[in-house]
């Protein structure tokens, strides 16, 4: 019996530890969050515009509109969607000079950048973990 007792409390401090750590983590994205909400809706490049960023579970999303088009006219051109993308894992990786997501790195969470269309229908996802930001 009382080893059932250790086990359960062991696991009761196990997991009240680990949220602490998403607390952590919940802290810094509001903080994020806050300041960067400020700048937008913003310009990204070439005709997209930042409308808005909220928190998914670990990550910041960056919502990145596409005003001028649709799902439906991407599917007709996969191969610009598909280089878009290729380019967009690349240039997310600037947002690891970001000051104000360094703590939402250094507490282990990421951002991604979903790629819409003026409907809200989703283009695409890039995302950036936190390991891509720290020095290796």
């Amino acid at each position: 019996m009382r080893n059932a007792l250790l086990a359960v409390a062991a696991s009761l401090c196990a997991a009240l530890l680990a949220g602490c750590g998403s607390s952590t983590l919940t802290d810094a994205q509001h903080t994020a969050l806050a300041t960067l909400g400020k700048q937008l809706p913003a310009p990204y490049r070439d005709g997209l515009i930042t409308t808005s960023a909220h928190r998914h579970g670990e990550d910041i999303v960056f919502v990145v509109s596409f005003p001028d088009a649709s799902v439906a006219m991407a599917k007709a051109k996969p191969d610009v969607v598909e280089a878009l993308r290729r380019d967009e894992d690349e240039a997310i990786t600037e947002l690891c000079m970001e000051p104000a997501l360094a703590p939402v790195y250094a507490a282990g969470g990421g951002v991604r950048r979903r790629f819409v269309d003026a409907n809200g229908a989703v283009f695409f996802e890039v995302e950036l973990k936190a390991k891509h930001c720290t020095p290796h």
